[in-house]
């Protein structure tokens, strides 16, 4: 509803200033008209659109970036159907999974949209902001992050809902109305996206000091890259892929990124916000939270200074998506195929033990590095969402369909692989090139000449085994649609309507009739 877009705004600035700010004042008066005269007004207001939905802010707190059923990168992964599973019950996690999901069944799908008035949220601190008797310079930034911030989770939203509701300008000029936004068409909302994003050279560049997790170029080429790659494929326009082209040579000719030396080092609790990161949740060990391994580690599971883990038991790498790995891929040391219990017992894919707390229903994703400073369920790694690998296999499938090369190069990439080889890839521009600095990295011997279908597939492959349970694989498989010979990949679904996710319908109900739900619900 239309008042909300102003109530949203001023209680998360009444939160965030209480948070920041010891000083008493009389929050009760904050409004838009007397909030923004200062410097450090305009960045409280900034501050508050990241508050509990880029970031996470307490132990238990929502987010689109955490690591249970809010996410949008759990949420990916399972309702991929072919990646992973939650042991922790049929509803919602294999319901999920399994596609059964309705208009008022949602099963985990209705926990993003309600961001969708975040995206007004951040146009009315814009505005505010544009009012301000500030530096034109720093203006200039501020209204970029501010719009960069909205242009975030309104892709995201549009990636599992399609077009939410957007109220014009005028709309938001007069809150007071009751007034029921349209869904715009899906071209015009990618329009909308892009004109959020028009300030983007205003950001800076990647920060891994004291902005880390703040929006900057880097992290607005690529949520820009992955909405371009998804419409070039719904869409069959090719300018759409070479829009994707140049936000992934905008990310590599930034020179704020790199790879790893190994894919371990990337999720090790002792390289934090290496730069291989191009945004993460940042964590700590008390307030914002990271509980990955709570998640997905077996209570038996054991600890690196002894004894089990307690932990939930819950994710698990199905056993079919384990065995499309190459048994010499080095990722696989994220993958726990079996362990030893702190008891002696071995677990094994013969010996599962349990379902929930052994091998029964996959393998473990361990992903990061076990961390002995861990206290209670939190570990101290910040929780990755948006890699440089990727990036590199972003350019790789883009140059496969314009059937070019690239105007920048990939990494020169060696590694000794299981067997004592060394691997090198060639450090070039083209789709090759650039797959197999991820494939080289891995341990994996480079790819050859092939057709671009079969390229195709090697890059769906290669990006299922890279990025596996950060959230990537739902959009990749909507993104191919087809069959491949028993690699482990299939359709996302034959029923095209569940592409999307339906609109929740306590919003069809507040909407009065006004809010179209999404076709085949």
């Amino acid at each position: 509803m239309k008042t909300k877009y102003i109530i949203a705004i001023v209680l998360s600035l009444l939160i965030t200033t209480q948070s920041c700010d010891l000083e008493m004042e009389e929050y009760n008066k904050i409004t838009p008209d007397n909030f923004y005269n200062t410097e450090k007004d305009a960045k409280l207001a900034i501050a508050a659109l990241y508050y509990n939905s880029i970031t996470k802010v307490g132990t238990w707190s929502p987010g689109l970036f955490v690591q249970n059923i809010n996410s949008v990168l759990t949420l990916s992964d399972i309702a991929a159907g072919d990646m992973m599973a939650c042991s922790y019950g049929t509803n919602p996690w294999e319901y999920l999974r399994t596609h059964q999901w309705t208009e008022s069944n949602g099963y985990g799908t209705q926990n993003v949209f309600k961001y969708y008035n975040h995206i007004s949220n951040a146009r009315i601190v814009a505005k505010q902001i544009e009012k301000m008797d500030i530096s034109e310079n720093l203006k200039a930034g501020l209204i970029a992050e501010a719009k960069a911030v909205g242009a975030w989770k309104a892709a995201i939203l549009y990636d599992y809902y399609g077009p939410v509701p957007y109220p014009t300008d005028e709309m938001l000029a007069t809150p007071a109305e009751l007034v029921y936004p349209e869904r715009p068409s899906k071209e015009n909302f990618v329009k909308i996206i892009e004109s959020l994003f028009d300030g983007k050279d205003a950001l800076p560049e990647a920060d891994y000091g004291p902005n880390f997790g703040r929006i900057n170029k880097s992290i607005a080429n690529m949520v820009l890259l992955r909405l371009y790659m998804n419409e070039a494929a719904r869409t069959g326009d090719v300018n759409f892929w070479n829009k994707a082209k140049d936000c992934a040579e905008q990310i590599i000719s930034s020179g704020s990124h790199e790879l790893q030396n190994s894919y371990s080092d990337v999720f090790s609790v002792n390289n934090t916000k290496n730069n291989e990161i191009i945004f993460a949740t940042p964590s700590d060990y008390s307030f914002n939270t990271m509980m990955w391994h709570a998640e997905s580690l077996p209570n038996n599971f054991p600890l690196p200074g002894g004894g089990s883990s307690n932990s939930w038991g819950g994710y698990k790498i199905l056993w079919s998506f384990y065995d499309t790995f190459d048994a010499n891929d080095q990722r696989l040391s994220g993958i726990a195929a079996s362990y030893t219990t702190s008891s002696g017992v071995e677990i094994t894919r013969e010996n599962p033990v349990d379902n929930r707390h052994g091998l029964g229903d996959g393998a473990i994703p361990v992903k990061y590095d076990l961390d002995p400073n861990q206290v209670s369920f939190f570990q101290g790694h910040d929780f990755i969402v948006y890699r440089y690998a990727e990036v590199l296999l972003a350019m790789a499938e883009i140059l496969n369909e314009l059937q070019t090369t690239a105007d920048v190069n990939a990494p020169l990439v060696a590694q000794v692989s299981k067997e004592g080889v060394t691997y090198t890839s060639d450090g070039g521009n083209t789709a090759y090139s650039f797959i197999n600095a991820i494939r080289v990295r891995a341990g994996l011997e480079p790819l050859t000449t092939m057709s671009k279908e079969a390229l195709r597939d090697a890059i769906l492959m290669e990006r299922s085994h890279e990025l596996y349970c950060e959230g990537t694989r739902r959009m990749d498989l909507i993104r191919y649609q087809r069959m491949t010979d028993g690699n482990g990949y299939k359709k996302f679904d034959n029923d095209e309507n569940k592409f999307l996710f339906p609109i929740p319908v306590s919003y069809i109900n507040e909407y009065k009739g006004n809010l179209t739900q999404n076709p085949g619900y």
